[in-house]
């Protein structure tokens, strides 16, 4: 009887994992979900639609993007990491991720032992942008501008975000203070910045392009070792007496913890070769991006680093949010 019992069960047992291998040969077998946890328009939301549309012609699967804002970025990790570990559902993460555990002190997820790196997808510059009529047509200028006037403020895509820290390390090395106006991502909050709503961003260039376009918003400066190839006339910030800086978002592709190696080692082969289209490097060096690409262990790594770097500035700077 217990042979008969153990028969059945391997039976069984033999005929339920048929489906599971053939559906990790078979991978993607329906559309697969980019989510971007801030509003569109912003520069995320941006890199991910490029990035998906070119996944798509080279899995031969439909990759979409959903934007899932709100709460800096948390509610579209969270979101991710309570969704199945199979490959349909990923996360467009950036920097902020890493940030958040020295910043919230009620975190509702452990997004380094939650989610999986799969592969390093780009960098992108941040840039000094002031509203039009903000009167002042440099950085020294504007510095000068922000030390007399008692009612500055800046907005970003949200509270501990990469350009919320990047706007605070500004006004510590220049000495000036400004309020912050978090929103839901840099596509709201470059419309304010167009708007005149708010005087000034720490911005991504890929996000506030077209009010730059439009005559809406100035670009005074950049926060990296060189000018940017997209705006050379515009100027480091080092250029304007400030201490040399590398301030940019790194954007990194992710999904649940627990999925398959064969779907992130198809998921990050998908994405370099996507990476290597000249037509997409094209477009995000226009944006001022810088491509990246690489295995799913060096991905790791680099979260470890940018851990190491921006964790003891945010403490340093006592910055937290409730």
């Amino acid at each position: 009887m217990n042979l008969f019992k153990f028969g059945v069960a391997a039976a069984l047992s033999s005929l339920l994992a048929v489906p599971v291998a053939a559906s990790a040969d078979t991978y993607p077998s329906r559309p697969i979900t980019i989510i971007v946890p801030f509003s569109a328009g912003g520069g995320t939301d941006m890199l991910g639609r490029l990035v998906a549309q070119e996944m798509t012609e080279i899995l031969k699967s439909s990759v979409i993007v959903d934007n899932k804002a709100g709460a800096s970025g948390q509610i579209g990790t969270r979101y991710v990491i309570q969704a199945p570990a199979d490959g349909y559902t990923l996360l467009l993460g950036t920097t902020s991720l890493i940030n958040h555990p020295f910043m919230f002190t009620n975190l509702p997820y452990d997004a380094a032992k939650q989610l999986r790196p799969i592969v390093s997808v780009a960098d992108q510059s941040i840039f000094l942008a002031v509203n039009d009529k903000v009167p002042a047509r440099d950085t020294k200028e504007f510095i000068a501008w922000a030390k007399k006037s008692s009612k500055v403020n800046y907005g970003s895509a949200g509270a501990g975000t990469t350009l919320h820290l990047s706007a605070e390390w500004l006004k510590k090395n220049a000495g000036f203070d400004a309020t912050h106006i978090p929103f839901k991502g840099s596509g709201q909050s470059v419309a304010a910045l167009g708007s005149g709503e708010i005087d000034f961003n720490m911005e991504n260039l890929g996000a506030v392009e077209a009010m730059v376009d439009s005559k809406r918003v100035r670009l005074l400066a950049v926060a990296a070792p060189k000018r940017n190839p997209a705006y050379p006339n515009v100027p480091t910030l080092a250029e304007a007496g400030l201490p040399p800086a590398t301030l940019a978002t790194w954007m990194f592709l992710l999904a649940p913890a627990g999925t398959p190696d064969s779907v992130v080692n198809t998921l990050n082969k998908a994405v370099n070769q996507a990476l290597t289209k000249p037509e997409l490097q094209a477009r995000l060096v226009k944006l001022g991006y810088v491509v990246n690409g690489g295995t799913a262990e060096a991905a790791a790594a680099r979260m470890k680093t940018e851990s190491e770097q921006w964790g003891p500035l945010i403490k340093a700077a006592n910055i937290t949010v409730q």
